[in-house]
């Protein structure tokens, strides 16, 4: 079978990124300490698993969909830190006590925008935390 290169798009449903991550975070807890480093093994184990739900993924795909959560959430957290934020994991809607906490943080993180009224769908955000938090080097 072909499948797409990396540079090529390939789509992953909200639970099919929820699983990586949790495969992620599975594999981390097993067979990684803090302060180590993600190995090419790994990287083809999940890849394995992951081919099961989504035949067109490859390790270069999924190293990038990582790339993107990691991003994901460095910004998100960043805000989540800021005095005066709230984050409503039950609506997942985000409120500000006033207007200029939201602006002083798009003006220092710009790629923070989709943030503005809605956070991340609350368990892909405790999934990417089991996953960023363990100390782990993934590339």
């Amino acid at each position: 079978m072909d499948l797409p290169g990396p540079n090529v798009h390939v789509f992953m449903t909200e639970e099919q990124q929820y699983e990586f991550l949790k495969l992620l975070a599975k594999v981390i807890s097993k067979d990684y300490e803090f302060g180590s480093t993600f190995q090419e093994e790994s990287w083809s184990i999940v890849t394995n698993q992951m081919q099961r739900m989504n035949p067109h993924l490859s390790v270069a795909h999924l190293k990038a969909k990582l790339r993107i959560f990691t991003s994901k959430y460095w910004l998100f957290s960043t805000l989540l830190a800021r005095r005066g934020v709230q984050w409503d994991r039950r609506t997942n809607s985000m409120t500000y006590a006033r207007p200029g906490v939201w602006i002083s943080y798009s003006l220092e993180y710009p790629k923070g925008y989709p943030f503005r009224y809605e956070g991340i769908q609350p368990r892909l955000f405790d999934a990417m935390r089991d996953v960023f938090e363990a100390g782990v080097a993934i590339d």
